[in-house]
């Protein structure tokens, strides 16, 4: 189907990691800060982490031909009843979504923490550590 470079499937694991977690990860983090600056809530993240994790999937297959989700062998397996490999293929996509998405989360987290304490410095005042 597509061109084998020599590689194992060490190399695809560290292709999908690199891509996963720098690209994918700079995005989830910027999407994260996108949301917390807006003053929109949480529970927008995970729809906008599932269109990321798709993409960053589809970037691996396209550029490096690293088969994250093989469409055209699931479709098949699934007719024929055979699950095992189109679990396998949606599992790592599930991978890539909980880590872009716990990036995202500690990102709208850390943002929002200091959006609060800009805004309303006197809910919580700092604590000065010589006085402890």
């Amino acid at each position: 189907m597509g061109v084998d470079f020599g590689r194992g499937i060490e190399a695809d694991v560290h292709i999908w990691l690199a891509l996963t977690l720098v690209l994918g990860g700079a995005g989830a983090v910027a999407a994260g800060r996108a949301l917390a600056l807006a003053w929109r809530p949480l529970s927008r993240l995970p729809g906008y982490m599932l269109i990321l994790s798709a993409f960053t999937s589809f970037l691996c297959w396209a550029l490096f031909n690293v088969p994250v989700i093989p469409a055209g062998r699931i479709i098949a397996r699934v007719i024929r009843g055979d699950w095992g490999e189109a679990l396998l293929g949606f599992g790592v996509w599930g991978i890539s979504f909980a880590l872009l998405l716990a990036i995202s989360a500690g990102a709208f987290r850390a943002t929002r923490a200091l959006q609060m304490q800009r805004q309303y410095p006197f809910l919580a005042p700092r604590v000065d550590p010589e006085k402890l």
